[in-house]
């Protein structure tokens, strides 16, 4: 199958950008409620219910074979748990804005391990002099006093995040097995099974007791901000290449920090968006093509 390219591709990234880059505001507001545990459990159970009544009404519940329960354990673990626990620790620390900006650096992460675990994907010099500069932004949006009064410790959280999204995104590309819908049901169902139980042993059954905004929050997260951008990302990740479909986190951040400034009135510091900047122009370097060698590619 010919890799996903043009404006099929944008359409795409856009999109998921979008819903995706809501995620960072939304886990903002809802981590000054629930646990992170609690949330990821949430997050996860909620999604699961939203993908299987959508597999079931367009009666796609097939497909759902021995690799994809395999392959659905290990993105559950790499794309639900991990980052789903992380994350709101990360954002009990710092604003929504920086905390995009920071795992914007995914692409770089994506390339770095393709270059070691897939073929034909090995860096070029352009490639590599944009993860060095990619990692300068990331400096100058958690120091210098770029993230005001929160602590670095978040950053280290998302990037921690951020490594655990990228080993997903390259898993998927080597086992590519399995429909897309298949995968992000069983993503979800570990997620939130491990998720909750664990919020269970931690947290026990009261975290769970919220008032109705924080429900209601907590469903826009797992429907849009979740079961549905994962659903048309893993279906991306099949179809385009490894830094191609990372460019996701390219376009995020620009959500992110609207909705948050809309939303939560967190106005970024221009220290972080000089940092952010940085790291943008940096994932740009690595996932654009020369126009010489997208036409011999």
């Amino acid at each position: 199958m010919e890799p996903l390219t043009g404006l099929a591709l944008w359409l795409r990234l856009v999109t998921i950008a979008a819903l995706w880059g809501a995620a960072f505001p939304l886990i903002r507001y809802l981590a000054a409620y629930l646990p992170p545990f609690a949330l990821a459990g949430l997050r996860g159970a909620l999604a699961a219910v939203v993908v299987f009544l959508f597999l079931w009404f367009r009666r796609e519940l097939g497909g759902i074979t021995r690799s994809v329960l395999v392959t659905s354990l290990v993105l559950g673990l790499l794309s639900g748990v991990i980052p789903n626990t992380l994350l709101p620790m990360a954002l009990q620390r710092m604003e929504a804005a920086p905390a995009s900006l920071v795992q914007a650096a995914g692409p770089l992460i994506v390339t770095l391990l393709a270059a070691l675990l897939l073929k034909g994907e090995t860096p070029t010099p352009r490639m590599l002099s944009g993860i060095g500069l990619g990692f300068l932004g990331i400096a100058l949006v958690v120091g210098a006093g770029g993230l005001g009064g929160a602590s670095a410790e978040g950053a280290l959280l998302i990037l921690a995040a951020t490594f655990s999204y990228a080993l997903s995104t390259i898993w998927v590309r080597r086992a590519n097995r399995g429909p897309a819908a298949a995968l992000a049901l069983g993503q979800q169902a570990v997620s939130g099974i491990l998720s909750g139980s664990l919020a269970l042993m931690v947290d026990g059954p009261g975290a769970l007791v919220q008032p109705p905004q924080v429900w209601a929050v907590a469903m826009v997260l797992a429907i849009f901000a979740t079961a549905v951008p994962l659903t048309l990302f893993l279906g991306l990740a099949m179809r385009a290449r490894a830094a191609d479909s990372a460019m996701v986190g390219y376009l995020q951040p620009v959500f992110s920090t609207a909705i948050a400034a809309a939303w939560l009135g967190e106005v970024p510091s221009w220290q972080v968006v000089a940092g952010g900047g940085v790291v943008l122009a940096s994932v740009w370097l690595v996932t654009s093509r020369p126009k010489a060698a997208s036409r011999h590619g």
